[in-house]
């Protein structure tokens, strides 16, 4: 058996384990604030990245309404494009089509011109025909002569003797 303990004995066992005890407490009590001090310091950090992530959610939302915003102009314009492209094409259109017609336009001027030299060489030669002033003075001048004339040549007109012209049938008559 396990001899028996005196009083002072056990008292100074007794003193032995509560001073381990204490020690052991007081190094708990240092690990759990040293402990509480970590996770203040840690919930410090983790408020300081909630409210970081809290920004950075910010943040995001209107970077993704800012991408909505952006896709809606980019949607319009795109469509603003595809409408200008679709003008153009018109204009384009209408341009080949006024092209087109101006060529035909200036084929008939082509034509128009060298109809105009062909009438304005006829007519200069038709001019060229015409009688002069010189020559219009003196068919006046011979159309007076003739009127003046012409009393003149009746008369002997009427006195001369008159001749027929006889068929080659009937036999010509001797005068006598």
């Amino acid at each position: 058996m396990a001899p028996q303990m005196s009083f002072a004995q056990a008292l100074n066992e007794a003193k032995g384990v509560i001073v381990q005890l204490s020690t052991r407490v007081k190094s708990d009590a240092e690990k759990i604030r040293s402990q509480q001090q970590t996770i203040v310091s840690q919930s410090s950090t983790i408020a300081q990245h909630e409210a970081r992530a809290t920004d950075l959610e910010a943040q995001l939302a209107r970077q993704l309404e800012e991408v909505a915003t952006l896709t809606e102009r980019l949607r319009d314009a795109d469509s603003a494009r595809e409408h200008s492209e679709m003008i153009l094409n018109r204009q384009g259109e209408k341009i080949t089509t006024l092209q087109a017609a101006n060529a035909d336009l200036e084929a008939r001027l082509d034509e128009h011109k060298a109809q105009i030299a062909e009438l304005s060489q006829e007519r200069h030669q038709l001019h060229a025909q015409l009688p002069s002033e010189a020559d219009a003075a003196a068919l006046v001048a011979m159309s007076q002569l003739l009127n003046k004339a012409a009393p003149a040549i009746e008369k002997a007109r009427k006195s001369a003797p008159q001749m027929r012209l006889a068929d080659h049938d009937e036999p010509i008559a001797q005068a006598a």
